[in-house]
């Protein structure tokens, strides 16, 4: 009896513990379920203030353009300078690009005349591909048309003076800002544009063989441009500066060194008569005696108002010898002198032959050994006065020195 009822209390307290096992685990869940509750709570306030001090990081959205160079090429100039321009591609880069591809298209045009039609085979001579007497003439005939036509597609596509351009290349990029540069950038700017423009419509009137009436309105409308962008003393300078009447007069006034005012007031004169010609036919011999006529008077006029001094000096640099002489002694850096002792020089010599020429009691060998000693001795002082390169130089040319010791 005993015996079972300890088994009965074993069994009563196997229960107990089971129980009480029982309700402390669950207890137990419970109490962690909860802190894992107030846990997640405490964590979302927590970051719900954290997300007040913090600015949520900007959304970043990649952008590609899937540009292609072939998108704005096309084989019209037109459409193709439209396309660069409709993408903001400036304009100076544009002409450069433009400019570039047609003077390669030029370039292939005319090496193809270059070529008499035979494969290269590296065994041929040189004369296996010499273009023969009919391909010589289709070249020459081929290339004038061409030189005759870039310019054109130049300036219609562009607005360009091809031979202009071609010199800011070659020869000096910044001759018209040089010549120019009395004004600001801006009238630079402006004035070269409206040469450019009224350029163009010459020529395409010039291709149009436009009326006398068409060119003088394109004249006038210049006139009237350069007037409105210009004062009155900017406009003046800008034609001492810039037109062909000045230019002429530069070259034809080398030796004579004119000062500001000699040369305005000989240019003044020389612009009305290009002016009074200018739409008359420069071919015509009629027109051409009429011309020289007055620009002779004008010149008689002028040279009337110099000193003496200045008046002479002027009629010596009519003289093409002496203009070559002076472009040769400033190229050399050779004494101011140099040209006026050069013409002294000749004149002498020249004169020496006359004398013995006259002579007609010199017998001949004795004419021809004196006349090689005065060639002789004027090469000699010659080469003393300019020097040996510029002597090398003006010797080509000085038909008089090599004649003396001839007959």
């Amino acid at each position: 009896m005993k015996a079972r009822f300890i088994v009965i209390l074993l069994a009563l307290n196997a229960a107990l513990l089971a129980a009480g096992y029982l309700h402390f685990s669950r207890r137990s869940s419970e109490q962690a379920a909860a802190a894992q509750q107030s846990a997640g709570a405490e964590l979302s306030a927590w970051k719900a203030e954290v997300a007040q001090h913090l600015k949520a990081p900007p959304a970043i959205v990649y952008r590609t353009n899937a540009f292609n160079w072939s998108q704005l090429e096309s084989t019209d100039y037109r459409e193709y300078i439209a396309n660069l321009r409709s993408v903001g591609c400036p304009e100076n880069t544009i002409k450069d690009i433009i400019l570039t591809d047609v003077m390669r298209l030029y370039a292939q045009r005319r090496g193809k005349f270059y070529q008499n039609g035979r494969d290269f085979k590296f065994w041929e001579t040189d004369d296996k591909r010499h273009l023969m007497e009919a391909q010589l003439a289709e070249r020459e005939k081929a290339l004038a048309s061409i030189d005759k036509e870039l310019p054109a597609v130049l300036r219609e596509l562009l607005g360009i003076n091809y031979e202009r351009e071609l010199n800011k290349y070659f020869v000096d990029a910044d001759e018209d800002n040089q010549r120019l540069a009395f004004l600001s950038e801006e009238k630079r700017d402006q004035a070269l544009a409206l040469r450019e423009r009224f350029e163009a419509q010459r020529e395409t009137a010039a291709l149009t063989n436009a009326d006398v009436d068409t060119l003088r309105k394109i004249d006038e409308d210049q006139d009237a441009a350069f007037g409105a962008l210009l004062t009155a003393d900017e406009k003046q300078q800008y034609e001492l500066s810039m037109s062909p009447t000045a230019d002429r007069l530069r070259t034809e006034l080398v030796g004579f060194s004119p000062s500001e005012d000699e040369f305005k007031a000989l240019f003044n004169r020389e612009k009305a008569i290009d002016e009074a010609y200018a739409y008359e036919d420069p071919n015509d011999p009629a027109v051409q005696a009429a011309k020289a006529a007055d620009q002779n008077a004008a010149m008689a006029d002028f040279k009337a108002g110099l000193s003496p001094d200045r008046a002479a000096q002027l009629t010596k640099a009519a003289d093409p010898e002496y203009q070559n002489l002076c472009l040769l002694t400033q190229r050399y850096d050779l004494p101011a002198d140099a040209s006026d002792a050069m013409l002294d020089m000749r004149r002498v010599a020249e004169d020496e032959k006359r004398q013995l020429l006259a002579n007609k009691d010199i017998p001949a060998d004795r004419m021809d050994a004196a006349l090689k000693a005065i060639q002789s001795e004027t090469e000699k002082a010659a080469r003393q006065t300019l020097g040996e390169k510029a002597y090398q130089q003006y010797s080509q040319t000085a038909s008089w020195l090599h004649n003396l010791g001839s007959n």
